[in-house]
């Protein structure tokens, strides 16, 4: 993209894995100040950028720009990461969201801005820890529906970018804040646009429209004969034809809600500039960069417990709540629950985690996340 602008915002960013050592190169390289803060019990995720006081950045990168990323402070000291920034942002997976929650918001000053990459229904689930620890009308919270790049940590204090995504979806809760939040993030994501509430941002197509559905066809490939495989590079058919399924549940439900959610092709053609009618054309080709990627079983478990104990399961309560049929949704969380001994809907995001247990029509969810 290249895009450097004015008046950058102080940034902290939380969590220092394949996602955050990138968000944290990338959006140093286009001027911002920079703190990384990362758990303790993880110092070692951040022992090689704290040596070398930066990030080496590598790839296809957002800001246009690539090489050597001076960071301003790298610690395991909440308070020494949250001085003086106006965004922070949280990049860790959805399960380790509370846990960085916690160790943060003692510490959370008025007027700062949350946002959390990827969401995951994040603003919902950690408002009410926020209302506990005295902080919650202090700060704006707020979240992306995705990642911004395609990412891995590929050395010591070396992030590698293999695409960034030209399409990222914003909401606040609640959505009478959207606007604020939009004019301070896109001065670090041009990309970025709003989504109308956290309903539709959640609803937008990406993560789960993809790993479960390129997972079940192939299964015994997946979880018995390989040790690493080009996970994207996997893709089939049946895939695709699941995809579609998937995807005419999730904006059926998404309607029902009053949001505007595109089909998952639409998107990843437009998002990531691979051509395509579908899945398979969109992430089978060689020269994808997705399907270049080398993953894992236990890399591949932890993104679908990700996608159906944060996606799924809160996607069917939500349409059972509105009496809508989805089989295939249904299905899917069926068949890997079978597959990976897992059970993602005691694990799942309820609508009481939500802070929907009491409504009871359609217009006081909608309400409830456009105005608190």
């Amino acid at each position: 993209m290249g895009v450097i602008m004015r008046n950058l915002p102080n940034v902290a960013v939380c969590g220092c894995g394949s996602a955050g050592t990138a968000i944290a190169a990338d959006v140093a390289l286009m001027g911002c100040k920079v703190n990384i803060f990362e758990l303790p019990e993880f110092d070692q995720n951040i022992a090689p950028i704290r040596e070398r006081r930066g990030i080496e950045l590598t790839g296809i990168t957002s800001s246009g720009k690539t090489g050597f990323a001076r960071i301003n402070r790298i610690t395991t000291d909440a308070r020494e990461a949250l001085e003086d920034v106006e965004l922070i942002m949280i990049t860790v997976p959805a399960h380790v969201h509370e846990t960085f929650f916690e160790a943060l918001s003692p510490y959370f000053r008025q007027g700062q801005t949350i946002v959390v990459n990827t969401g995951y229904w994040a603003s919902l689930r950690m408002q009410e820890l926020l209302k506990r620890t005295g902080v919650l009308g202090k700060v704006t919270l707020a979240e992306e529906h995705i990642m911004p790049y395609l990412s891995r940590v590929v050395g010591p204090a070396h992030a590698h970018i293999y695409n960034y995504k030209r399409d990222i979806r914003l909401s606040a809760w609640p959505a009478m804040k959207n606007k604020a939040v939009f004019e301070l993030v896109k001065k670090v994501y041009p990309q970025i646009r709003l989504s109308k509430n956290v309903i539709e941002n959640n609803f937008y197509p990406g993560n789960p429209s993809v790993h479960a559905q390129i997972t079940i066809p192939k299964a015994a490939f997946f979880f018995e004969q390989a040790r690493e495989f080009r996970f994207y590079g996997e893709v089939s058919m049946c895939a695709s034809k699941l995809t579609e399924a998937f995807d005419r549940e999730r904006m059926k439900v998404a309607a029902a809600f009053d949001c505007d959610v595109p089909h998952a092709f639409d998107w990843f053609e437009r998002t990531y500039e691979y051509p395509g009618k579908d899945l398979y054309e969109i992430f089978g080709r060689v020269t994808c960069e997705h399907a270049k990627r080398w993953g894992t079983d236990a890399g591949n478990r932890r993104v679908l417990r990700e996608d159906l104990c944060y996606f799924f399961v809160p996607m069917e309560q939500l349409a059972g709540f509105l009496g809508i049929e989805v089989p295939v949704t249904k299905a899917m969380i069926e068949i890997l629950q079978i597959f990976t001994d897992f059970d993602y809907r005691k694990h799942g995001v309820t609508m009481k985690d939500l802070g929907m247990d009491g409504l009871t029509t359609k217009e006081q969810i909608i309400a409830y996340v456009t105005y608190g």
